[in-house]
């Protein structure tokens, strides 16, 4: 795909102030109308006012036909408010927009959907909004509504609806209208597994046939799927641009880098009768190597905790996620209550063949009551994961491996 062409979107320099004051911000609002209504008078505030705050700063970025751009950040970061400006919701306060074609914009799903109606009626009004006639839609009725899978349910009031009903409908509406730009937040969180399957596939579908998306996710399979670019945004700035895999890989590095640097140090944590047990460290190491594992090599897992007292029918586990956090791939539990005396100890166990493939991994561990499988200690659930370097010499079948995502191996006899 090439990127010599125009751009479709571009962002230059934008940024966009909210004020946490009601009254004030509607005095602001007065005072900036006025500044637009006479320029000569009346000078619009560049800098912050009293209970002001960047929603969105300088923010910069241009986006091809054919191209997707992921936007990763936290809760707050200004992801959805990019969004809005986007799609011309609000004014940026500085900075330019300039968009190329029609926007088709997924921000809020019940945007333009009325409760009362009926689904299909809701297709006609939702069309309606993006600019299309009810002869320019009804042709499209038949597989819109297949799109949704609502069956009879589309001719049911929307304000029966759940969540996922209405992501399918409007989900629908804007694929099939086949805008030059799709903008796409979070639609597919509320969605089932056939519903997110059906959105992937038509978004590469809709990218192949020369079309530009914008997708906000916390869903890291869904942006790699889909995206090929990514932008990080951490209060309001960019702090990294890339590939989404680099994307995707520098935030969850700032993640864990953040929770680690807040969380209480394990071997610091007061124990009391309410809190018996601390986990203070989580070890994996290659007995032969050290802490970098081999693939397929002797792995020694070794938990240290802290107990407030000897506590009987105890039992501890351990669980290796990938790097982003969100998959386990494996795990095991001990067989057999134990018990953990008072003090500081340690708890091993083995693994005599490890059948992860190359890669980084993080690894989770629970100290917990054996027959109700209470938890009494957590660690890299919420903070300080232990992570997990495995290594391989470079081969065509470790490349193999890493071109389908493999995780994990297996043992197979082929026939001679």
């Amino acid at each position: 795909m090439s990127t010599t062409s125009e751009p479709v979107v571009q962002v230059t320099n934008v940024s966009k102030k909210f004020c946490s004051h009601l009254r004030t911000s509607l005095w602001y609002g007065l005072r900036d109308i006025a500044a637009e209504t006479w320029p000569r008078r009346h000078r619009p505030a560049a800098a912050l006012r009293r209970a002001e705050f960047w929603s969105v700063r300088d923010v910069s970025f241009e986006l091809h036909r054919g191209e997707a751009l992921a936007i990763i950040g936290s809760n707050g970061a200004g992801k959805s408010t990019l969004l809005k400006l986007l799609n011309g919701l609000i004014k940026p306060d500085t900075g330019s927009i300039r968009l190329l074609g029609q926007v088709g914009a997924l921000i809020e799903l019940g945007v333009g959907l009325d409760p009362v109606l009926t689904g299909r009626e809701n297709v006609f009004v939702r069309a309606a909004l993006m600019g299309f006639s009810r002869a320019g839609i009804t042709p499209l009725l038949p597989a819109i509504i297949e799109f949704t899978g609502l069956g009879e349910a589309i001719d049911m009031p929307v304000q029966f609806y759940s969540s996922g009903m209405v992501s399918r409908l409007a989900y629908a509406v804007a694929a099939h209208l086949h805008p030059d730009i799709l903008l796409v937040d979070e639609v597919l969180a509320v969605g089932d597994f056939d519903f997110q399957r059906k959105c992937i596939n038509h978004m590469m579908g809709y990218l192949a046939a020369g079309g530009s998306l914008i997708l906000v996710s916390h869903q890291p399979h869904h942006i790699q799927s889909i995206c090929r670019r990514g932008i990080v945004l951490d209060k309001g700035r960019v702090t990294f641009s890339g590939t989404a895999t680099e994307a995707l890989d520098y935030y969850f590095s700032q993640q864990l880098a953040a929770l680690a640097a807040d969380a209480p140090a394990g071997a610091g944590a007061q124990l009391s009768a309410e809190r018996p047990v601390a986990i203070e460290h989580v070890a994996l190491a290659d007995p032969a190597a050290g802490p970098v594992v081999t693939a397929g090599a002797e792995v020694e897992i070794a938990l240290t905790y802290q107990a407030f007292q000897t506590r009987q029918g105890v039992g501890w586990a351990f669980f290796i996620h990938t790097s982003d956090g969100h998959v386990c791939i494996t795990g095991a539990y001990c067989p057999e209550p134990i018990v953990l005396p008072a003090g500081q100890h340690t708890l091993r166990c083995r693994l005599p063949h490890l059948p992860l493939t190359a890669g980084d991994y993080l690894v989770k561990t629970v100290i917990f009551e054996f027959e109700s499988l209470q938890p009494l200690a957590l660690w890299g659930w919420e903070n300080s994961p232990t992570r997990l370097r495995v290594v391989e010499a470079a081969s065509l079948a470790t490349n193999a491996q890493k071109m389908v995502q493999q995780l994990i191996t297996i043992p197979v006899e082929w026939p001679q």
